[in-house]
């Protein structure tokens, strides 16, 4: 049985080796790819928080990023040229604008979530559905921790 400390360094091994490989170049692409959406990661990310706002002011898209309002400008405006974001006069506010996703940005984001969703589907198909369960439920609970502690 293990002690606490091999628990937690399988634990921080398996996390590190999971968000290692998340964030290969070549791994978020090609789900991208075959849902036939042609956006650099930059560009996705954003449409996935402008669509999470859902009509969030830019400064909430750069907050959300993490990134300054300039550098989320240019992605919005990427994509606002693009055609799947669209911007609308902020009622409470004549200077700025409010984004949302346009019917193509909502029906690019549904194409990569079937795409991802098939390719879990595929991966962990031979595993017990209670333990896919219970790795999204354990997921859960560590990202809800970060937040809390985040907060704190």
């Amino acid at each position: 049985m293990l002690d606490d400390t091999d628990r937690y360094a399988e634990l921080e091994r398996a996390l590190t080796r999971l968000i290692r490989r998340a964030f290969l170049p070549t791994a978020g692409e090609a789900t991208r790819r075959k849902a036939g959406l042609h956006l650099e990661r930059a560009a996705y990310v954003t449409l996935v928080r402008v669509a999470e706002l859902d009509g969030g002011r830019l400064s909430d898209i750069a907050a959300a990023l993490g990134l300054e309002v300039s550098t989320a400008s240019r992605h919005v405006k990427r994509l606002v040229d693009e055609g799947y974001v669209q911007a609308t006069p902020d009622p409470d506010d004549a200077r700025a604008r409010r984004y949302t996703p346009t019917k193509a940005g909502s029906d690019a984001l549904r194409r990569v979530r079937e795409t991802r969703r098939a390719h879990l589907a595929r991966l962990l198909d031979d595993w017990d559905p209670e333990d896919v369960t219970a790795l999204a439920t354990g997921l859960d609970r560590i990202v809800d921790a970060l937040d809390a502690e985040e907060r704190a």
